[in-house]
């Protein structure tokens, strides 16, 4: 499965790197808004504690804005693992059905970020001269790390789940968590492919692959675990015993036959000179 997915997403990418410059563009445009923000609120109240609430107002309307852009570009993105044609018109008409979910998306990020700098900070560097690090504090701090990492794991899954699925918000968050523990190594996997997308980005200040690239990776894992659910759900209308090998082993050759099929392997003539091939 990794390897399929590690070949159709590099192909859709490439074949759809245009269409990135969009929602990465305006993400870019965010940053320096939010940024811009920021700086006449230290000039401003430069005296007093009131720039850190004007930098604290940037950061809330970039984390919801943000989050509306992410999820918006997460249908087509969805639509580009499904092998649909990208329709940049269709990108902007579906903000308005993405505003709500994005909002709560981009929040709930900040949200979980800001607890875990004060938690970290409170465990592992606490204030006061005669205050030091205890074991039972790094203890917890350790322990909160992983919850941590845990839950930006998971929610790394919500476009892709909410593209694929359309549920409400609380759905699919709880639907996230679920396919992360179901297909941890792969979560894992996939986390540290896009490690690599996020350095390749910052080298092209965020134009490509950029967020696009990074929903995009999503959205295709999420098209390939979606063989494995159909699958397991004709197991449950056959009546298929909850620990039956049928169950414990996926047929992933068989699964994911038609998407080897759609993803033949590529020359280089076939990167660069694409419609030397067309009949």
């Amino acid at each position: 499965m990794l390897n399929l997915f590690f070949k159709k997403n590099f192909y859709d990418g490439w074949d759809n790197v245009m269409y990135f410059f969009v929602p990465n563009l305006i993400i870019d445009f965010l940053v320096i808004i939010s940024s811009a923000l920021c700086i006449p609120g230290v000039t401003i109240f430069k005296e007093s504690q009131w720039y850190l609430y004007v930098w604290f107002a940037a950061i809330i309307l970039f984390s919801a804005a943000a989050g509306v852009v992410t999820v918006t570009w997460s249908e087509t993105a969805a639509g580009i693992a499904d092998y649909d044609t990208v329709d940049i018109k269709k990108f902007f008409k579906d903000i308005k059905n993405c505003i709500s979910d994005g909002i709560k998306f981009g929040l709930t990020i900040l949200a979980v970020l800001i607890y875990s700098i004060f938690v970290i900070r409170f465990f592992f560097f606490p204030k006061g001269e005669n205050q030091t690090v205890t074991f039972v504090g790094l203890l917890a701090g350790t322990v909160y790390v992983w919850i941590a990492f845990t839950i930006f794991l998971a929610l790394s899954w919500y476009p892709a789940v909410r593209a694929n699925l359309h549920n409400g918000y609380r759905k699919s968050i709880k639907k996230c968590f679920i396919i992360l523990f179901d297909n941890l190594f792969a979560s894992l996997i996939i986390t540290f492919y896009e490690m690599g997308l996020i350095l390749i980005s910052i080298i092209m200040l965020g134009i490509a692959p950029g967020m696009a690239g990074l929903v995009l990776s999503r959205c295709n894992a999420m098209r390939l675990l979606m063989k494995k659910y159909d699958y397991i759900e004709e197991l449950d209308k056959k009546g298929e015993p909850a620990n039956s090998q049928a169950r414990r082993k996926i047929p992933w050759k068989e699964l994911l036959a038609e998407e080897e099929e759609a993803n033949p392997v590529r020359t280089f003539k076939d990167f660069w000179l694409p419609w030397k091939d067309m009949k």
